[in-house]
């Protein structure tokens, strides 16, 4: 069944508020068909277990995520201002996300596992979606051409840290600062040769 019917959309909007408000434990299938005006069969008809409604909120969000985290580096005028631009919305858009909050403050042993431990797949996302606007750069002449790969993963694992463990010198919530710091120690990793 595809996500973007409207009984789905539903399901979904109605689970992420559900989750926000009362985390992935205490929340049932019950309560997200409440909440969406369908009925409970209706839920399960598209999402048969609750690990697949879970997944399947996390999935949207993410692409939501990188939609917006797309909207901000397309205003951008350089692969420069793109590696800044991007630095600065992905750490804060990470860091004020409404469900991921409410899952690290309430529920850390639900989501930290797969975020650390079995955290390669976060990693390997995020290394893609680098990769890919990487190489856009180079494709367009607007970066020198290397491998693109590594420079990709020690930026998604400097992310990963800032947002997991925020305390610490590199500043992660005054963006002019942020903005700074991307210039002066991240912009310099563009420029391998």
């Amino acid at each position: 069944m595809p996500l973007t019917d409207e009984s789905t959309v539903r399901i979904l909007d109605a689970a992420l508020e559900v989750y926000e408000e009362f985390g992935l434990r205490r929340s049932s299938v019950d309560d997200v068909a409440r909440r969406a005006g369908l009925g409970r069969a209706t839920v399960y008809r598209r999402f048969p277990q609750k690990g697949d409604l879970i997944a399947a909120v996390g999935l949207r969000e993410v692409e939501r995520f990188l939609d917006a985290v797309d909207v901000e580096i397309s205003k951008a005028p350089s692969a420069e201002e793109r590696m800044i631009t991007g630095f600065v919305a992905v750490v804060r858009g990470l860091r004020r996300h409404p469900l991921l909050n409410r899952l690290l403050s309430s529920e850390p042993e639900a989501i930290l596992p797969g975020l650390t431990l079995s955290g390669g797949p976060v990693i390997a996302l995020a290394r893609s979606y680098l990769v890919d606007k990487i190489r856009a750069d180079q494709d367009a002449g607007l970066l020198p051409f290397f491998d693109a790969e590594p420079l990709a993963e020690m930026l998604a694992r400097l992310i990963h840290s800032m947002v997991l463990t925020p305390e610490g010198c590199i500043p992660c919530e005054d963006e002019r600062e942020m903005r700074a710091f991307a210039r002066t120690y991240l912009v310099p990793w563009l420029n391998i040769s």
